[in-house]
């Protein structure tokens, strides 16, 4: 019995730690980018696997203290996955009918709305 909850804490630990990775390299794109819609896309595929690594990593460590508990983090992780790209297009949408300016050079594909 102990050795599995070694391995899911240490699993935990890698989950962790990916996820920080991931929000990490989203922070510096996100610093490094010169319009909001390139910074909304940067954070937008950063964030969602760095918080569903961070989540699961949360996730396995609850596992091995309260399962029932850990029902929660289930719970966070299946409402984050929709809320976030949700958030993000709502945000660029925004700053599209806005009309923020894009960076110069950029090409537009016009729409039929």
């Amino acid at each position: 019995m102990f050795i599995i909850v070694g391995i899911l804490r240490f699993l935990a630990v890698l989950l962790l730690l990916a996820g920080a990775f991931f929000f990490i390299a989203a922070t510096v794109g996100v610093i490094r980018m010169p319009d909001p819609y390139n910074r909304g896309h940067v954070a937008g595929k950063g964030d969602s696997p760095g918080f569903l690594f961070c989540l699961t990593g949360v996730w396995l460590y609850w596992l091995t203290i309260s399962p029932m508990e850990s029902l929660r983090i289930l719970a966070i992780i299946i409402f984050m996955l929709f809320a976030n790209p949700i958030a993000i297009h709502c945000v660029l949408r925004l700053c599209l009918k806005n009309k923020v300016g894009f960076v110069p050079g950029t090409k537009i594909i016009e729409e039929d709305n």
